[in-house]
């Protein structure tokens, strides 16, 4: 008896978890909040730096290194460290084939990176920011290969519906 409760248990809680989360297409208005955010992001590398983004991958993180090395950005200013993320998000997203989505969850909403067929998600937006606010080192370049190694791993497993 005490082995069927366990397992009735565990199957709640795989079905409760399921139901725990969803994703929604990103709005105009999420969009526009993204462009904004590079936009400014750029204006600042522009003036400080006479550099700007969109000149491949490695430039942009090279960038980003170089901004966050000079601590341009400070830990407080968490809309250009999620730009940051964002950039990086987008190359990711073009190289990887992947969609932005809204991720909807108990915590809130996120953008997030979906791999398409997977039901997994990568998380590019607060990669930066969350490490800069706590003072640890950020290595754009590992950070990004981590990424690009994880979608390589959801991309290898099959999934079962």
């Amino acid at each position: 008896m005490k082995a069927v409760a366990t397992v009735l248990l565990c199957l709640f809680a795989i079905v409760g978890n399921a139901a725990q989360w969803r994703t929604d297409p990103l709005t105009p208005l999420d969009r526009q909040y993204m462009e904004q955010r590079q936009q400014e992001l750029n204006s600042l590398a522009q003036m400080s730096m006479g550099r700007s983004f969109g000149h491949g991958r490695d430039s942009d993180l090279r960038l980003i290194q170089e901004i966050l090395d000079r601590k341009l950005v400070k830990k407080d200013e968490i809309a250009k460290l999620q730009a940051m993320g964002i950039i990086m998000g987008e190359h990711l997203r073009r190289e990887n084939g992947l969609r932005w989505v809204i991720y909807v969850d108990a915590k809130g909403r996120s953008r997030a990176l979906e791999v398409p067929a997977k039901d997994e998600f990568l998380f590019p937006v607060t990669q930066i920011s969350s490490r800069v606010i706590v003072d640890a080192d950020v290595d754009v370049k590992a950070i990004y290969q981590r990424l690009e190694k994880e979608i390589t791993e959801i991309k290898k497993k099959i999934i079962v519906r």
